[in-house]
């Protein structure tokens, strides 16, 4: 913790307590200095105002030249907030302005068929797979229906379960 760091958490609890805010802590903090120290009386009277004066100057170009930065990062992150606003709707449109259905050529289409045919049929179901009975509701209907064990009997295997375990077995190996 850095030694200016120190003493944030009294500074912090203190300046809660003081509700009418930085001029009553201020108030407070001078107090202290008049009542508990020779701050005052202590060094020639110019001193002590010099010493306040130029604390206030170093921690109030300090906090100036912060502000500032963060203030250039503030409008840094929304010009490129901006900027990616811009090339989204430049992207949008372009999508939007290409057209939706396609005319394609004879030659095209019979193209486009011969590849559709080509591609591998997608894999059916096990035929051992125990089907939903069609008194079951239409929304169930072409599901697999569990087993006695809360599971399903496929090909090569089958599995049951519990809240607390699942049990795969190898139909191979029974």
């Amino acid at each position: 913790m850095a030694e200016s760091e120190k003493f944030d958490g009294m500074l912090l609890a203190m300046a809660q307590q003081h509700t009418a805010g930085v001029i009553q802590l201020l108030d407070t903090f001078f107090s202290f200095l008049a009542r508990k120290t020779d701050f005052y009386t202590g060094a020639p009277q110019e001193t002590s105002e010099k010493m306040v004066m130029e604390k206030f100057r170093k921690y109030q170009s300090l906090a100036l030249a912060e502000q500032e930065k963060k203030k250039a990062e503030y409008e840094e992150m929304e010009r490129r907030k901006q900027e990616r606003m811009k090339k989204k709707e430049l992207d949008e449109k372009k999508l939007n302005a290409q057209p939706k259905i396609i005319e394609l050529t004879d030659d095209e289409a019979s193209e486009l068929q011969k590849n559709l045919s080509q591609e591998p049929a997608k894999t059916k179901e096990p035929e051992k797979v125990e089907k939903m009975d069609d008194d079951d509701e239409e929304e169930d209907k072409g599901k697999l229906k569990p087993n006695a064990g809360n599971g399903c009997d496929l090909d090569k295997y089958r599995w049951t379960q519990t809240l607390q375990e699942v049990e795969v077995k190898n139909k191979s190996l029974l």
